[in-house]
């Protein structure tokens, strides 16, 4: 079977690329810099983007699956999530359909709640805009929750903070709950959706507890693993909120991409980002392996193995 794949470079993407060639699947790739890509057996990389038509038709000549995982998720500017996260992905939906492919559409759960930022607002209206841009064509899209596994470096920052004996979380004022995958349990979700999800719906996809995780169990769960006892911290809302304005300033003043984005407090101290409906588990066989002990433990292992914790 052929696959396309948009953000393969990405987190995510990577690892979804290694799991479809590991199940022999014929993968072709779309990259801004194709040389990004350590070009393994089985897989074809083409320059491009979401915004090249032409590339994207390319890309999905001879597809039976289109999976679209490219989309900004730190913008300069607002109008960035449009061009690429809906006008970008409708364009992937537009080439999958031409060709006949199945498109696997990846989502964010923050779509669930479109007022607390851009880039969720974004991912909520991407999904629309794939639904419209598919026709007859067969689509779904998937809402991933929180990712992490070796090679994350947007986790990092946390894993540090945790050796160092603090586990911040916010303090809302009952505890927050978030659903957190292990990267390849979520690689071998987005396959499992292309195989056997029945298509036109947009799903969830959860971690092993139906509760989700609470964040006070999250540091205690990777202190453990990281020999630590850390000290559980509530952050006000005010001050994370005056660390990311100075974090944004000093960056646009620098001339850098954003590390944090416009909305992320709202993100933050959202009490619930448990997937709890239309969830993937419900309509396939897939079910995610990783405890979040095993996953950490790992996680943690690439961190120091590299030099990075």
């Amino acid at each position: 079977m052929r696959v396309a794949v948009t953000g393969g470079t990405g987190f995510v993407g990577a690892a979804l690329i290694t799991h479809l060639i590991d199940k022999g699947f014929e993968v072709r790739a779309l990259a801004r810099n194709p040389d990004r890509f350590d070009a393994p057996q089985n897989i074809t990389v083409l320059r491009g983007s979401l915004e090249d038509e032409a590339a994207l038709s390319a890309l999905a000549e001879g597809a039976d699956v289109f999976f679209n995982l490219a989309g900004v998720t730190h913008a300069r500017k607002v109008d960035e999530y449009q061009r690429t996260n809906i006008d970008g992905a409708a364009r992937a939906a537009r080439a999958a359909a031409a060709v006949g492919a199945k498109l696997v559409h990846i989502s964010s759960i923050s779509a669930r709640a479109p007022e607390v930022s851009p880039y969720a607002r974004s991912k909520h209206d991407s999904e629309a805009a794939i639904r419209a841009a598919s026709g007859d064509n067969a689509w779904l899209a998937l809402r991933l929750p929180a990712i992490y596994g070796p090679g994350d470096m947007v986790t990092l920052p946390y894993f540090k903070l945790v050796k160092m004996g603090l586990a911040l979380e916010p303090g809302t004022p009952t505890p927050a709950h978030a659903s957190i995958v292990y990267v390849e349990d979520a690689a071998a979700a987005i396959a499992e959706a292309a195989r056997s999800a029945p298509p036109g719906a947009v799903y969830e996809v959860g971690d092993e507890r139906p509760e989700g995780h609470a964040w006070s169990e999250i540091g205690a769960i990777l202190g453990e693993q990281l020999a630590r006892r850390p000290r559980a911290i509530r952050v006000p809302r005010a001050l994370i909120g005056a660390y990311h304005k100075t974090i944004i300033a000093v960056e646009s003043a620098l001339g850098r991409r954003p590390s944090v984005r416009e909305g992320q407090v709202n993100e933050f101290f959202h009490p619930d980002w448990v997937a709890r409906s239309a969830l993937l588990s419900d309509a396939t066989p897939w079910r995610p392996t990783t405890p979040l002990k095993e996953g950490f433990a790992k996680t943690a292992l690439w961190y120091q193995k590299n030099g990075l914790l």
